[in-house]
């Protein structure tokens, strides 16, 4: 069991907890990305054949939902209503090749300010 609390009063949150069969005990290729506009995304080449890559992103200008490219799958989604944001997990189906050129990608929001953060989860 996991429980989360938030620190302080007042405030919403969203938590994500994966459990991943068969990972490696060490995460592969990494990636960050941010923009004041246009659809969120960030790219890694993969490292190792039968990775997933996931990315964590975050809308700052409005609680969006933000819409993952064909072949991804929205995990999370978490609109914050209070401050007007949104926060999101998304992942790929594993990657068959090493040397894989992967981007975690959105289609929506386009005129929203994000950052986005990748990583690859390796096959063990």
């Amino acid at each position: 069991m996991i429980t989360a609390s938030l620190h302080d009063t007042g405030y919403t949150g969203s938590i994500t907890i994966m459990t991943l069969t068969g990972a490696a005990p060490t995460v592969g290729a990494t990636a960050a990305a941010g923009a004041n506009t246009g659809a969120p995304g960030a790219t890694v080449t993969t490292t190792g054949a039968g990775s997933i890559v996931v990315g964590v992103g975050h809308d700052w200008s409005q609680a969006a939902i933000a819409t993952p490219v064909t072949g991804q799958v929205l995990d999370n989604l978490f609109l914050d209503k209070l401050i007007h944001d949104s926060s999101w997990v998304q992942q790929t189906g594993p990657i068959a090749a090493r040397g894989s050129l992967v981007s975690i990608a959105d289609t929506t929001p386009t005129a929203d300010r994000w950052n986005l953060a990748v990583a690859e989860i390796t096959a063990g």
